[in-house]
């Protein structure tokens, strides 16, 4: 059986559909059958993000409700790319459910999630839900479900906040800590040794949830995802360092956190710089 990710957050903005299409097509382009569902129903980018927005047509709803049978609903999304010596050779191929309109089913939140996770987890290695900002109609099924949530967050003491209560939101639902982990979308290396953003350790211990992912400020990443291009579209090793450093964790490889950020030591991005107006 495969697993599952959920990829969430109680803030918007925090990036959490970027995360889930890079590490959807980063697993695939590991040779992992993996399939990728969006369930924003109010702004859905997973398809703008992986350039294949005129070509999906259903979306979890029609599959759970029995409309349409998971294999005929997804749709297949291939990158090739040349090679050396000129042939054309595939980088990944991964599955696509667009986000639905509503979660109008007229089946129970929990029977949806288990009817298809059931279908999908007996197809894919993987299968990443990219979730909406807040508590949705599925959250407590799918969380309940998922092997890994995966909580989204900024430097931002909002989004921290955010997450710290999604933490608390999942115990509450009694979803055991070691599937839960964090994940720093846009970490500012500069801004942590500047003494304005706060430090990996104290994200850490705001927030309350064992980190997996480390993703520094991109502006390229943002420009490729523009134009429906990904990490994994891209010949730089860079760009997609911090998706293979948590696909290296998924897959339970001994990945440590060990790489400089702009010239900066990592032992000097752990916590916030103290300045003058700090301990004023």
């Amino acid at each position: 059986m495969g697993r599952s990710i959920m990829v969430t957050s109680f803030k918007g903005g925090v990036g959490k559909s970027t995360v889930a299409v890079n590490l959807a097509v980063g697993l695939a382009a590991g040779r992992h059958k993996v399939l990728i569902v969006d369930l924003d129903a109010s702004s859905g980018s997973v398809d703008l993000f992986m350039g294949c927005e005129h070509d999906t047509l259903y979306n979890f709803c029609d599959v759970a409700s029995g409309n349409v049978g998971l294999k005929d609903a997804v749709h297949e999304k291939k990158s090739e790319r040349k090679n050396p010596s000129g042939e054309m050779e595939l980088c990944y191929s991964l599955d696509i459910l667009k986000a639905p309109p509503s979660f109008e089913m007229g089946i129970p939140p929990e029977q949806a999630v288990a009817k298809f996770s059931g279908e999908a987890k007996a197809i894919y290695d993987f299968v990443i839900f990219d979730c909406p900002s807040g508590k949705f109609a599925l959250f407590e099924a799918l969380a309940r479900d998922s092997e890994y949530i995966f909580v989204v967050t900024l430097h931002s003491a909002a989004s921290i906040r955010s997450a710290e209560k999604l933490a608390l939101c999942l115990s509450e639902c009694g979803i055991k800590s070691e599937n839960v982990r964090l994940v720093i979308n846009c970490f500012n290396s500069k801004g942590v040794a500047r003494g304005v953003n706060f430090g990996i350790v104290e994200i850490i211990e705001r927030s309350k949830i064992r980190l997996v992912g480390l993703v520094a400020t991109n502006n390229f990443l943002r420009d490729y995802q523009e134009v429906g291009k990904t990490a994994y579209d891209t010949r730089g090793k860079r760009i997609k360092a911090p998706f293979d450093d948590m696909i290296g964790r998924i897959l339970e490889h001994n990945v440590v956190l060990n790489k400089k950020y702009d010239g900066l030591r990592t032992d000097s991005l752990y916590f916030k710089k103290e300045t003058k107006k700090n301990m004023e």
